[in-house]
């Protein structure tokens, strides 16, 4: 009977791989003999056997062209390269090694193209490494757990969360080109921009990209093969003001592939605009004293405020306390399940699969997660300011015992390793406010609290935050600089004044590793907002002119 299950999950995993391409079968054919063979004899005398294996393989190809005041500085394309990942664990799904309750693998060289002798070996080797650090992993966890023995609720969750069989082979639904005169030309122009500020320093423009493809292979029965590319482009400078403080600035636009960038015409107001904004905030007067009041955030500074409360790392996300007293716990939100968090008004839901809103194409978008879940196409996490569900992999909480389908392959690594993201992020308003009536809002706010001014934040960055005074009387606005805003946290988000019932759509990627795309009220008016004069430092003076201003 085992010899006929064996040959039935020998099918069942070649049939759907055999209409691939040759590419595809080279690469699962490795990782499933490779893989075999160490589920059947990776075993020291005495020891336990690995009950799970993982395989993964990023094979990627890159670029990036930097221009600067016009002409090219570099221009880098790299050829398809791979590098790989094992992932094991020993004992079972109730009770395994894995005392940090995440993504831990072995990094892997892999050969440039696909070779089946060259994978095995190194696949191999990375099982060999795996299982050794899997033992000495196995009597951490159960020393630390005689020493801090778990509550008895936690002595019923499971280690992990059993996944079923599946098959997914994405293939990219468009071309990724990449067009080194197209993309030279589109940096070169933008970079001359800065041709025509002289008080601007050490401007730069630059185009980035990657083209991606993970495979993965577990003995669960996963196969996978999905997609990720994504293309940014950035402008950076700086200023110095008159009493000698350096500000530095980005402008960013991020998409999927280099022919999805804006148009020409669209980037190059954009870049004139970030160029603008940088020598207003030159010449801006500096805040000089205390403020605390309704502060009226709006467009990048909105999204600051939700993203840094609502989409940190363990906020609404569940995370286990690790098993060993080498790594410090994430603090998360569980503790708040079913308590109001937020404003009443306000509804977040997470969407796994959508594709576009408002005619945005929407990075975060994805069918299966790295895992091998598919995940709901919607998660309501808060519902009328009520916090609702935590997103989560396949590591049982106590507040979130089944896999979200939330485990997202990250940009950085590019071989398969993994983290907690969102798809994309619906921060809703029920009752918002018409836009142009937020303002009015802030004025009538801090009328009644008796303050002279108020303010507008349209953009949090540090020293370049983009910070505005109101004139209570007539409506007037003055940039100011140096201002660092505080109070912006989840107490005070619970009853904001007022919420625009416009909505931004953009994309980013999740603590800088993974797309994901989030759709925001345009504008959030909060109340006890503090802004206090920064302690900036003044830099040195350069010793030669900047030659555009000669």
């Amino acid at each position: 009977m085992k010899y006929i299950l064996s040959i039935l999950l020998f099918f069942l995993l070649v049939a759907p791989l055999a209409a691939q391409n040759d590419q595809d079968q080279v690469i699962f054919k490795a990782m499933q003999d490779e893989m075999q063979r160490n589920k059947e004899q990776l075993m020291l005398p005495g020891m336990q056997p690995p009950y799970y294996i993982s395989y993964t393989l990023g094979r990627s190809r890159q670029f990036q062209v930097r221009a600067s005041l016009g002409g090219i500085v570099n221009f880098t394309e790299t050829p398809w390269s791979s590098r790989g990942a094992v992932q094991m664990f020993l004992g079972n799904d109730d009770n395994n090694n894995d005392f940090a309750y995440s993504c831990v693998a072995a990094q892997l060289p892999m050969p440039a193209e696909p070779d089946y002798a060259g994978m095995r070996r190194n696949y191999w080797m990375g099982s060999d490494m795996m299982y050794k650090w899997s033992l000495q992993a196995a009597n951490m966890k159960e020393s630390y757990l005689k020493a801090n023995p778990r509550t008895p609720e936690e002595v019923n969750l499971k280690d992990r969360q059993k996944v079923e069989p599946v098959t997914k082979i994405e293939e990219a639904k468009n071309a990724y080109t990449i067009d080194r005169a197209a993309l030279e030309k589109t940096a070169n122009e933008l970079s001359a921009i800065f041709k025509d500020y002289k008080d601007i320093y050490n401007s730069s423009v630059n185009i980035s990209g990657a083209d991606i493809e993970i495979y993965k292979m577990t003995t669960d029965g996963v196969v996978l093969k999905q997609p990720m590319r994504y293309t940014n482009l950035y402008a950076t400078a700086y200023v110095v003001t008159e009493d000698g403080v350096r500000i530095d600035d980005t402008y960013s636009v991020i998409v999927d592939r280099p022919e999805d960038l804006p148009s020409l015409d669209e980037l190059k107001k954009g870049v004139k605009a970030f160029a603008d904004n940088l020598i207003k905030l030159k010449n801006a007067p500096v805040i000089t004293e205390y403020y605390g009041g309704p502060v009226l955030f709006e467009g990048g500074a909105s999204s600051s405020v939700l993203t840094s409360n609502l989409l940190r790392r363990g906020a609404l996300y569940a995370y286990r306390k690790p098993a060993s007293d080498r790594m410090q716990p994430i603090k998360t939100l569980d503790d708040r399940l079913d308590m109001k968090i937020i404003d009443t008004r306000l509804t977040v839901k997470n969407y796994s699969s959508l594709e576009k809103y408002n005619g945005v194409t929407l990075l975060g978008a994805y069918d299966i997660d790295a895992d091998g879940i598919v995940p709901p196409k919607e998660i309501t996490l808060v519902e009328n300011g009520i916090f609702k569900a935590m997103l989560n992999g396949t590591v049982p909480t106590l507040h979130a015992p089944q896999s979200t389908g939330s485990s997202r392959f990250t940009l950085s690594s590019m071989d398969g390793t993994y983290t907690l993201a969102p798809g994309t992020i619906h921060i809703k308003a029920d009752k918002g406010t018409k836009p142009e009536k937020m303002k009015a809002a802030l004025i009538k706010a801090a009328k009644e609290e008796g303050l002279k001014y108020a303010y507008i934040v349209r953009g949090l960055a540090g020293k370049a935050s983009r910070i505005y005074r109101v004139d209570l009387k007539d409506g007037s606005e003055t940039q100011v600089r140096f201002g660092d805003v505080s109070g912006f946290t989840l107490p005070n988000l619970k009853r904001m004044l007022n919420i625009s019932n416009k909505e931004n759509v953009s994309n980013y990627l999740s603590n800088g590793e993974v797309l994901s795309s989030i759709i925001y009220p345009s504008s959030i008016l909060v109340e006890n907002i503090e802004i206090n004069k920064s302690d900036v430092k003044k830099d040195k003076e350069q010793v030669l002119t900047f030659p555009l201003q000669k």
